[in-house]
């Protein structure tokens, strides 16, 4: 199930005659465990779906996540025998294109699973994974800023770890969007990324304290790629990603795990259309070994009673800590245990 079929089947849906249920629904699949229908829920004309089936299934907490401007609500009706409901409606017109998204992932997820209460729990699992991502992506997508810094990270993805590492271990090390502290770990080596447009005297902004710690890894490198914007040369985040779809194709379990990484850093397809004029080429790529005396400041040289910090390093001033790219996927390379 698409997110465009989705939207084509409310359409539909929403032109028929209201009905005193309450809803109109279809059923989207009937080979599969769960119940999953399509619905318009009257008298608002809102979409949503119902995910629904036999058996008592509560969410950890008692509580089920909401997204910004989305209603769920959970229900177990108990006679004559128990049965779960997960009804997902859109509430803010604004966001039905990523609404249609989210349902879309939901309906997949749901009728992939060989049980009710497998469906049901992981139903309720990604809603906690979707709660996030309508809270940090606008409905206008990504900043210009943001694209670059993801762009960043596909481009170490690609040509740092998929280079030298199986797929689906390079994919899976790549944890910023979960967020961590740095972007990427494998064994006891951290790579943190940074982008910056290309002039004299770049600075490189580090977000917090942790970011250039290296202490709780056996290595933490720093990865700087300078670029420049170039309409002619450049390629957007969309090209990237689609060569790195590409690239995963020959590996399932891999490709899945990059779309729902891509997705936890706030990329969405539908988006891709804002983002194809804003391109850039890499003008030089720097690797620096985050050790010793190295510019930085840390939880253990920061005064007492100092947090919530931001601060800039200058990329001309790393010289003494740089180390080549063959050295960094080296150190990914190692099993420090």
């Amino acid at each position: 199930m698409t997110p465009d079929r989705l939207l084509e089947i409310w359409r539909g849906l929403g032109e028929e005659p209201s009905n005193p249920t309450g809803l109109q629904r279809i059923r989207l699949d009937t080979e599969t465990a769960i119940d999953v229908f399509a619905c318009i829920f009257w008298p608002s004309r809102r979409p949503g779906i119902l995910i629904e089936g036999l058996g008592e299934q509560r969410p950890i907490g008692g509580r089920i996540p909401t997204c910004r401007g989305v209603r769920t609500v959970h229900e177990v009706i108990e006679t004559p025998e128990p049965r779960t409901i997960l009804r997902i409606m859109l509430e803010d017109d604004r966001l039905l294109p990523i609404f249609a998204v989210l349902s879309a992932d939901l309906i997949g997820i749901a009728i992939a699973q060989p049980t009710v209460s497998a469906a049901l729990r992981r139903c309720i699992d990604r809603l906690c994974m979707w709660q996030g991502l309508f809270e940090r992506v606008p409905a206008e997508g990504l900043s210009e800023e943001s694209q670059r810094g993801l762009l960043g990270e596909l481009l170490v993805l690609e040509t740092l770890l998929l280079d030298r590492l199986d797929p689906l271990v390079a994919v899976t090390a790549w944890v910023g969007p979960d967020p961590a502290h740095q972007d990427f770990i494998h064994f006891g080596t951290a790579i943190e990324v940074k982008t910056s447009l290309a002039k004299r005297h770049a600075r490189i902004i580090i977000a917090n304290e942790k970011q250039l710690d290296e202490r709780p890894h056996d290595a933490l490198v720093l990865v700087h790629l300078r670029m420049d914007e170039s309409a002619s040369l450049g390629q957007s985040l969309p090209t990237a990603v689609a060569r790195l779809r590409q690239i995963l194709a020959g590996d399932a379990a891999a490709a899945q795990e990059f779309d729902d990484r891509l997705m936890l850093g706030g990329y969405l397809d539908l988006h891709a259309l804002l983002y194809t004029s804003n391109r850039w080429r890499v003008s030089s790529t720097h690797c620096y070994r985050v050790q010793g005396a190295f510019p930085r400041l840390t939880e253990a040289n920061l005064p007492t009673g100092v947090g919530d910090i931001r601060y800039s390093i200058i990329a001309d001033d790393l010289g003494a800590y740089e180390i080549t790219t063959d050295e960094a996927a080296q150190l990914l390379e190692i099993d420090h245990v």
